[in-house]
């Protein structure tokens, strides 16, 4: 049987009509499958737990499991690179890190661009760095240490994560505002890092403080300072780079963020956004992390998309003066 023209025609504007309904509908369900929530590190570090504690409570508020997704390599890009081309569903969600924004200045070719590919939601956490040395340095504060490597220039070491990871920007930012110089040396990892520091195969280096903290309990290392603007509470006692007569200003941290694919619809972001606030202001996880020197920490899209683009300036505008390559 043969459909007239007009019938037709008025079939496929019925059809057409129903379209955005469905898709309201679809948004207005969601979700309605697991979520998977993809991590640039490997299992059992500290943004992979933290990842993992966020996951567990977003599951409790939004009915459906968030799985992790550990996609390491590349220094987080390949995870990058993946979530920026998921699909824009709300069933791909991104535990950024600091790197997103660094990369794209140190890598030079990565397949994302931070503002055109994702769409920011919220804070998930912060963490300081502590600055630490080996305990044979003859140095007590960090006025010593900078008058110490002034008067050895070259001949000190400064450990890092690797080249690129935060750290390694807070070694080069300390040492461009005092002025001296330090050697680099990168490792992968920043628990192979403080191995060598309290075997001072390196004098010291800017390590996480979950990291830092068996060594400094050990009396393997000494603490100088740390990295953030503020003290942290799981160290009361220790100064900040500033506190300490250092740059003023410094302010070094490693951040997790939620993100997602930018085209992902704004009902969908509404509900990542209000169960990750949910989960990240938890007492029980902000205790059970505080502990560890991690700050649990929301904030609004507006406020994340303000800390990507003074993070991109800093770090791209440091890396680009000082030539910084990746390995």
């Amino acid at each position: 049987m043969t459909i007239p023209r007009r019938a037709l025609l008025a079939l496929t504007c019925a059809a057409a009509a129903l379209l955005p309904v469905a898709a309201v509908a679809q948004t207005t369900d969601w979700p309605t499958k697991p979520i998977t929530m993809v991590v640039p590190y490997p299992p059992g570090g500290v943004n992979d737990l933290v990842a993992r504690a966020v996951a567990d409570r977003m599951s409790q508020s939004l009915g459906k499991p968030v799985i992790i997704a550990n996609r390491a390599g590349a220094a987080t890009t390949v995870a990058s690179n993946f979530a920026a081309k998921a699909a824009p569903d709300g069933y791909t969600i991104y535990a950024a890190g600091t790197s997103l924004v660094i990369n794209p200045t140190l890598q030079g070719n990565v397949q994302y661009d931070t503002k055109r590919d994702f769409r920011p939601v919220s804070l998930m956490s912060v963490t300081p760095f502590i600055l630490h040395v080996h305990p044979a340095l003859p140095v007590a504060d960090l006025a010593g240490l900078v008058a110490h490597a002034r008067a050895n220039p070259d001949k000190l070491n400064i450990a890092s994560s690797g080249i690129g990871a935060t750290n390694h920007m807070a070694a080069e930012l300390l040492k461009e505002a005092a002025q001296i110089r330090l050697v680099h040396v990168p490792y992968k990892g920043g628990a192979q890092a403080g191995q060598d520091v309290a075997a001072g195969n390196a004098q010291m280096m800017f390590s996480a403080a979950i990291e830092a903290m068996p060594l400094l309990d050990g009396k393997l290392t000494r603490a100088i300072a740390i990295s953030s603007n503020k003290r942290s509470p799981a160290f009361p006692d220790l100064p900040t780079i500033e506190e300490a007569g250092g740059p003023k200003g410094f302010n070094v941290i490693f951040w997790q963020a939620m993100v997602v694919p930018a085209a992902t619809p704004q009902p969908i972001v509404d509900r990542i956004y209000a169960a990750t606030r949910k989960a990240v202001e938890d007492p029980e996880l902000q205790k059970q992390f505080g502990r560890q020197g991690v700050e649990l920490r929301g904030s609004t899209p507006e406020e994340l998309q303000q800390l990507f683009d003074r993070e991109e300036k800093t770090w791209g505008t440091l890396i680009r003066e000082k030539g910084i390559k990746a390995e």
